[in-house]
């Protein structure tokens, strides 16, 4: 029995994988076009909750552009209890201030609506305060939906990472992520999102998804909806994120996301699942193996779920972090299944001190 299940469990993770794979690869490059001498107004916005520590490298980076239109940079500081505000004002941004939450909105997409509505761009680009842009980004990716008539793009980054554990993670999420969703349109990341005034006021915005702690799917859903063209694009060679800061940051990331994600993105939900928990086989059926002298089997099949992560480690930083696929998978896991009871009993997920 136990051969049974270790022998199918490798040939339907790797199928997965595989899936995961082409479906990443057929994502088209952000490359860039012949620069035009003048490009429509952008607004920067930059949802901020206790993100003083990042704020000066955004920002930094940001004011770096060399964008040939008219650009604003808006931090919505949403309720922080930090020097965010302070720290964006003297880095140049104008500040939106967000004394408290409105009943039925989560924080991010309010922070967002809240710079929609006080843009005056003729393009709004939404991107997290943990990224760093290179100076030719937002010309090259405004281009790019002008060039290509779209209405907005948004971008897969280079990911840092903090240490070999949320290394290994991301490493495993990521593959996760893309063999559950296959070659799916629609699908937005909430790092970057690139869109013209006319599709977001036209979709409803973020003001639609206002209850969605997974917000980027959720709009990339309406966007889709209402009939705009929003490319999902890799753009690692414009712009890069650190999404945790140590292994506190990690778990928080991990509950949330796994709780929200079986309802935002349904049946690829559930194939990232169980791609996650046959990476996690090793673990799971660690004594079976063992008092059954089955060494070479168990070692069999942790090699098959460190093969599956081996294209995304190497994303990442390092290849050798796909040797710790299986108890990444084990701690993805337990996220998740906190993050699921947390919600069912009504306790919400702990992000940047709110319970979403």
């Amino acid at each position: 029995m136990i051969e049974v299940i270790s022998l199918s469990g490798m040939l339907v993770m790797l199928i997965l994988a595989y899936r995961g794979e082409r479906a990443y690869r057929s994502l088209p490059i952000l490359a860039a076009l012949q620069t035009r001498n003048k490009l429509p107004s952008l607004s920067i916005i930059i949802p901020a909750r206790n993100e003083a520590h990042h704020l000066p490298k955004l920002l930094g980076s940001l004011r770096e552009l060399r964008y040939p239109g008219e650009l604003e940079i808006i931090v919505v500081d949403d309720h922080s209890t930090d020097s965010t505000a302070q720290v964006a004002a003297e880095n140049g941004a104008v500040v939106l201030s967000i004394p408290e939450l409105p009943h039925g909105w989560l924080g991010k997409p309010h922070a967002c609506e809240r710079g929609a509505q006080a843009a005056r761009g003729e393009f709004f680009l939404f991107t997290d305060a943990d990224t760093l842009h290179t100076p030719q980004s937002a010309g090259v990716a405004v281009a790019c939906v002008l060039e290509h008539d779209l209405d907005g793009l948004s971008m897969f980054l280079q990911q840092q990472t903090h240490s070999i554990i949320d290394g290994s993670t991301l490493a495993l999420a990521f593959a996760g992520l893309y063999a559950g969703r296959g070659a799916r349109a629609g699908l937005l990341n909430g790092q970057y999102i690139l869109l013209s005034r006319r599709a977001y006021f036209g979709s409803g915005g973020f003001a639609r998804v206002r209850d969605h702690p997974l917000e980027d799917v959720a709009l990339g859903k309406e966007l889709e909806r209402a009939g705009y063209r929003v490319a999902l694009m890799r753009g690692q060679a414009w712009a890069s994120v650190q999404m945790y800061q140590g292994l506190p940051q990690l778990w928080n990331g991990l509950t949330r996301l796994g709780s929200g994600a079986l309802g935002e993105t349904g049946r690829a939900a559930w194939l990232t699942v169980l791609f996650v928990t046959l990476c996690a086989l090793p673990l799971i059926l660690a004594a079976p193996f063992w008092m059954d002298h089955r060494a070479f089997l168990w070692l069999l099949v942790w090699g098959s779920a460190a093969v599956t992560c081996l294209p995304w480690a190497r994303r990442v930083g390092s290849v050798g972090l796909c040797l710790l696929a299986p108890p990444a998978a084990m701690l993805m896991i337990a996220a998740a299944v906190s993050g699921i009871i947390q919600r069912f009993t009504k306790r919400g997920n702990l992000w940047k001190g709110r319970r979403v």
